[in-house]
């Protein structure tokens, strides 16, 4: 049976304590209590289902104890994973670079997937932005596609991966990612981090949709998200989706509600005061309008 590496006994006794618990209480489903005092006291290693349960006694998860066990402090491939989730929010050349040398420190001493995917990823966006060749940057992004195409089921860090690169493929292959995505994420409906990433997907599919001129599908999906954005009250999606929704009414001829739903996502960006985005979608009204 597989054991823990490390002895977490004295962290589980100080986060005990402070819950005011019992070993008793802390051991039930997952040993006898004089058991438990020699896991406390470094004496024994607890298999892995055995820790997972104490754990769940203890109402925590492995990432928070972990976290707590490093002194409040993300290290090693952990780090690695936080500073990815922050590129997908921000795009900085600087922090491309960063997360770029860290994953490659790391890799001088490991061998990992997801880390070595990281690292072409990095490469992909730094070489896109310092060269505007996207041929070349999609070899990059192409190596974790090779790789990840070839898995029989995505998870959500497969799943994190290709939505920051989805934008490098061929439409056809694009759409298929984005709709195996959609359909993967349907399995995670009570993760909150899947509903922020079903929700990037398929925004990432209505541009896509409309790239390719299919509208009437956009304007479907669209109106779906829509509903979903006010659910969960992500405001700045919103405002970009009305913007979405007036371009699409738009190109289908119904001008006069399109200008309405332009209006109303520029109104919405502003409320929020995300200037930035707003400029960048006054430049998308401009392309699509001018584009037949």
């Amino acid at each position: 049976m597989t054991h823990i590496r490390q002895n977490f006994g004295v962290d589980f006794k100080k986060i005990r304590e402070n819950k005011s618990y019992t070993q008793q209480y802390v051991a039930q489903d997952a040993m006898a209590r004089s058991t438990y005092t020699k896991f406390e006291m470094g004496n024994i290693v607890p298999t892995i289902t055995k820790y997972f349960q104490i754990l769940n006694n203890l109402d925590m998860t492995h990432e928070e104890f972990n976290y707590i066990h490093n002194d409040y402090q993300l290290k090693g491939k952990d780090a690695i994973l936080y500073q990815f989730r922050t590129m997908a929010v921000n795009t900085d050349i600087s922090i491309l670079i960063n997360v770029r040398e860290t994953t490659k420190n790391y890799l001088t001493e490991h061998k990992d997937n997801i880390v070595q995917d990281i690292f072409y990823i990095c490469n992909a966006l730094i070489t896109l932005s310092k060269t505007n060749d996207l041929t070349q940057a999609a070899s990059y992004a192409e190596k974790v596609w090779h790789r990840i195409s070839q898995l029989d089921k995505w998870y959500l860090t497969e799943l994190r991966l290709l939505n920051n690169i989805l934008f490098f493929f061929d439409f056809d292959t694009s759409l298929f990612i984005s709709k195996r995505a959609l359909i993967e994420l349907e399995h995670y409906s009570h993760f909150h981090e899947a509903t922020a990433l079903k929700m990037a997907y398929s925004m990432n599919l209505i541009y896509l949709l409309m790239e390719n001129k299919n509208y009437e599908q956009a304007l479907e999906k669209a109106d779906s998200l829509i509903l979903l954005s006010k659910e969960k009250e992500r405001y700045r999606i919103l405002g970009v989706l009305y913007v979405r929704k007036g371009i699409i009414l738009t190109k289908l001829a119904k001008n006069t509600e399109a200008e309405v739903w332009i209006q109303k996502g520029f109104n919405l960006l502003e409320a929020i005061e995300d200037f930035p985005l707003k400029k960048e979608l006054d430049k998308e009204v401009l392309y699509y309008l001018n584009h037949s």
